[in-house]
């Protein structure tokens, strides 16, 4: 089902929607020994629900079927449907829908309040407290009389123009899309061991003899679907948002991006396989051994480094010398392989590539890796 948005109009939420703000309570001071209700925070997964609670005393949850939004940081306009009750955490809006309005449209809607949020409001560093039931406006599909013209409705119900949403074409649209269970031919027990205990060190800088800093912020950045913008952000691959693409501001892909700065994310590391428009927040690092399977599973051993990083500091002045401990090649007779010109280490260890490669795509699902690559 193709989508035109070339004739669609401004629709404010808060003619859409009941607009409230959440519960506002602070997950550390909830019962999290009797998981009963969804406690729905600034999360941009699992559908926002953060961790399950406890019922709190004198407080009914939401219902299932409203939509939550975060209103500010990293995660600001993280928006979902949520499917079971809940209640929230702070700076979250609750936003109860119309009779009408399906479960297929608030999906619908929801996509589209995620995608505003980024354009508009975390682009320019603004949160959406004041504007969540004010001025936030999302562009939607209207009806259209029997000759194409445009339906007015005499009400003013939900436009000052007097625009109605299609809600059947949103509905339509939602449910025309497919989507099949995610399937994996690996079979249970082919994962080889690790073996952690005989993993030998090796520093960053001796493993990526290219570290490359991101070159830009999002006020550098035209607005466009061609790029992402990748940053401090260990959820969604780090991708912030879709940006134009400008060759000035590019950052090779099939890379380790290390998150280098900001609350929450530093000193956690990805893959990206694809050319990307990177913050000054994180470094891309090059390895000519690097490919998807390689590399993700450096991002996982590289992420447990993390815990370091969660006192205020920063990753920039210790990535260079951030030591992890890898599988390392051995010769048939069992001993180490040692490099001769101790390129990987001192003692002239060589981490096991090929090891790292099979053994992520021995893992459930780790055949599908190379068609997502593809898609």
């Amino acid at each position: 089902m193709k989508i035109d948005t070339s004739e669609w109009k401004p629709f404010f939420l808060y003619r859409l929607y009941d607009i409230r703000m959440g519960n506002k309570f602070d997950k550390n001071k909830l019962d999290e020994d009797s998981p009963e209700v969804n406690l729905v925070s600034r999360v941009s997964y699992n559908n926002g629900v953060d961790v399950k609670v406890g019922y709190v005393e004198g407080v009914k949850p939401f219902p299932a079927g409203f939509v939550t939004v975060a209103l500010g940081g990293s995660y600001l306009g993280s928006c979902f449907v949520q499917e079971e009750p809940f209640y929230t955490a702070q700076n979250v809006a609750v936003m109860k829908p119309q009779k009408h309005m399906t479960h297929a449209v608030n999906l619908f809607i929801s996509c589209l309040v995620r995608y505003e949020s980024k354009v508009k409001y975390y682009a320019f560093g603004r949160e959406l407290n004041t504007h969540i039931k004010t001025d936030f406006d999302v562009r939607l599909p209207i009806l259209h009389n029997d000759d194409g013209s445009d339906f007015i409705d005499e009400t003013f119900r939900y436009s000052d123009d007097g625009y109605v949403p299609d809600w059947k074409f949103m509905e339509n649209y939602i449910c025309s899309l497919h989507h099949k269970p995610l399937t994996t031919k690996n079979k249970a027990g082919q994962v080889p061991k690790l073996n952690i205990d005989e993993w030998k060190p090796f520093v960053t800088a001796r493993l990526f003899p290219v570290l490359e800093n991101g070159k830009a912020n999002q006020q550098m950045l035209d607005e466009g679907t061609e790029c992402f913008y990748v940053g401090a952000k260990k959820e969604d691959n780090g991708v912030m948002i879709h940006c134009c693409c400008n060759e000035g501001l590019i950052t090779k892909g099939n890379c380790m991006i290390f998150i280098c700065n900001g609350q929450g994310s530093v000193g956690y590391a990805n893959y990206m396989d694809v050319d990307f428009i990177g913050t000054t927040d994180i470094v891309a690092g090059y390895n000519e051994h690097l490919n998807q399977y390689i590399g993700n599973f450096l991002a996982t051993v590289y992420s447990q480094e993390r815990p370091k990083y969660s006192f205020g500091r920063k990753w920039k002045t210790h990535l260079r010398d951030t030591e992890v401990k890898l599988p390392i090649q051995h010769n048939h007779d069992g001993s180490a392989v040692i490099d001769e010109k101790f390129r990987y280490s001192n003692e002239g260890y060589v981490p096991d590539w090929q090891f790292m490669e099979n053994y992520m795509k021995a893992l459930p699902y780790g055949d599908r890796l190379d068609t997502v690559q593809n898609l």
